[in-house]
C-alpha cells in the first residue's frame, strides 16, 4: 500500500471515529460552550473549526480538478476566524451535523481527486494535491484532543505519529533557539519502529525532550 494510501485510509477511519462518536454523545449547550484546549476557544469553535477546515480543503481540491489555485480561506484569516466565530454557538446537534457533512464532502472530493490521478496537481501555496489528505488527518486527530473530551494523544493512530515526528523533527532547526535533542523512547510508545531515534538542533549542550506516542513527555 502506498502511503498516500495509508493516509487516505488513515483519515477516513480517523473522521468514521470521530463522527460516530459525536453522533453518540448529548452535550448540552453548557458541555459545547466549556472551554477547549485552544485558547480562547469553545468546544463549539473547535467543532466549527473542523467543518470549515474540511470545507476549505474541498474547495482547494476542486479547484485542483479545475485546474486552478483556490485558496482554501480565499477572504483571507480574519474571515476565516470570523466563519468560525459565527458557527461556534450553535447547538450540538447542529454542529456535529457540520463535521459529518463537510467531513462527506471532502471524501467525495478526495475520491475524485483519486480518480483523477490528480495528487500532484498545484494547490495554495506551491502544495501538491496530495498534501492536503494528511493535513487533514492531523486536524482530525488534534483538534479532536482539543475537544478535552478523553481523546489524548495515546489515542492517535500509530501511522499518523510515525510521519509526524518524522515531518516536525524536520522543522525543528526553524521552531527553536536553543539546542535541542528529541529522542524517542521506548516505553509506552504506539510506533516501536521509531524507538531509539533521535533528532538533534543546533550546537552546544542541549535540552532533550523524551517522546513517547503514548502522550506522555517530559524535557531535561
Amino acid at each position: 500500500m502506498s502511503e498516500l494510501a495509508i493516509v487516505l485510509a488513515g483519515l477516513r477511519a480517523s473522521t468514521d471515529d470521530l463522527v460516530g462518536w459525536l453522533e453518540g454523545l448529548d452535550w448540552t449547550d453548557a458541555a459545547v460552550a466549556a472551554p477547549s484546549l485552544c485558547t480562547g476557544w469553545t468546544r463549539g469553535h473547535v467543532l466549527s473549526h473542523i467543518a470549515r477546515n474540511a470545507d476549505g480543503i474541498t474547495d482547494t481540491l476542486a479547484g485542483a480538478l479545475r485546474g486552478e489555485i483556490v485558496e482554501r480561506y480565499p477572504d483571507g484569516w480574519d474571515a476565516r476566524n470570523a466563519a468560525i466565530d459565527a458557527g461556534a454557538d450553535r447547538a450540538f446537534a447542529e454542529l456535529a451535523a457540520d463535521v459529518r457533512d463537510s467531513a462527506r464532502r471532502l471524501d467525495e472530493t478526495l475520491v475524485a481527486v483519486d480518480a483523477a490521478g490528480a495528487w500532484e496537481r498545484a494547490t495554495e501555496h506551491g502544495h501538491p494535491a496530495g498534501h492536503w489528505p494528511f493535513a487533514r488527518w492531523k486536524e482530525v486527530e488534534i483538534h479532536r484532543l482539543d475537544l478535552a473530551a478523553g481523546h489524548g494523544p495515546d489515542r492517535w493512530p500509530p501511522a499518523m505519529v510515525a510521519a509526524l515526528v518524522e515531518r516536525e523533527a524536520a522543522r525543528l532547526s526553524g521552531r527553536v533557539t536553543s539546542p535541542l535533542v528529541v529522542a524517542i523512547d521506548a516505553e509506552g510508545s504506539v510506533v516501536p519502529e521509531l524507538a531509539g531515534r533521535s533528532w538533534r538542533v543546533g550546537d552546544g549542550v542541549p535540552a532533550t525532550g523524551y517522546v513517547s506516542a503514548a502522550g506522555r513527555g517530559a524535557e531535561t
